[in-house]
């Protein structure tokens, strides 16, 4: 616990920060309180549906905000050099694996 990050934590650093929200938890905005002119990107495997009752709460929530909204298409998982040249664009201080067969390879680097 000595390494989790509560609300006050998350609403200073904002421009440092990359979030992941997904659809149950938006009221957590309510307590972040994003900055106007945020961003949400919005990456999804299905096809996209107007129809989606979860995509009107979503921009509800986005809108009440003023949070803007990208939406991208995502048909797959990254090679695994294009997730290393992305690793080594960005030069991030830590790395955290989630689906991985070896976090070994990570955490020795």
């Amino acid at each position: 616990m000595e390494k989790m990050v509560n609300r006050e934590f998350v609403h200073k650093r904002q421009s440092e920060i990359i979030m992941d929200l997904d659809f149950y938890q938006f009221a957590e905005l309510i307590d972040i309180k994003p900055d106007p002119d945020s961003h949400f990107i919005h990456s999804m495997s299905e096809p996209y549906s107007e129809e989606d009752i979860e995509d009107e709460v979503m921009h509800n929530w986005l809108g009440h905000f003023k949070i803007k909204f990208h939406q991208l298409h995502a048909s797959g998982h990254m090679s695994r050099q294009q997730l290393t040249d992305l690793i080594n664009y960005i030069k991030p201080k830590r790395i955290f694996p989630v689906h991985t067969q070896s976090i070994r390879n990570f955490s020795e680097q």
